[in-house]
């Protein structure tokens, strides 16, 4: 093969290449590890009574992979929560959260409730869902209550 003829085969060659390499980045799956970072407005469905209870909340990741939740001022019984988080790349991720389960009398926090969401950012990373089992220890020496369905449904503020 001549020189002419390699040259030609070379240009052909990358012209032939050069699609699948644009559509194979194309295709590339995003990142989605620090996708949570941020706040949240998110509701929480709570499968104890029926009809469910619903518990409107504002959520922030940190970079630091913490996580505090409030509900939403004008909400009657306020709750505030700290946990913890994690992610995948490919949009999973899982948190651990512990908050107050009432108030006694003098209004001071009682009990605990504790939750394990396992979710799933949406591939715009503005939304995300979750399930989770939670358990209810009210502090007053009967048993724990749970394991308690939960779902959660948040999209970024």
């Amino acid at each position: 093969m001549n020189v002419r003829k390699k040259a030609l085969a070379a240009v052909a060659a990358a012209a032939l290449a050069l699609p699948v390499v644009a559509a194979a980045g194309a295709t590339a799956k995003p990142n989605y590890e620090n996708a949570l970072v941020g706040r949240w407005d998110l509701t929480v469905t709570i499968h104890i009574e029926e009809p469910p209870l619903l518990t409107p909340l504002f959520c922030d990741f940190t970079a630091d992979y913490q996580l505090h939740c409030e509900t939403k001022p004008g909400y009657p019984d306020q709750l505030e929560g700290r946990g913890v988080w994690t992610a995948q790349k490919d949009g999973q991720f899982s948190f651990w959260i512990t908050h107050h389960s009432h108030r006694d009398e003098n209004g001071n926090p009682v009990g605990s409730i504790n939750a394990s969401h396992l979710g799933k950012i949406s591939p715009n990373k503005k939304k995300f869902s979750t399930k989770a089992h939670t358990y209810i220890d009210f502090s007053d020496g009967s048993p724990w209550v749970g394991p308690v369905d939960v779902e959660g449904a948040a999209f970024r503020i």
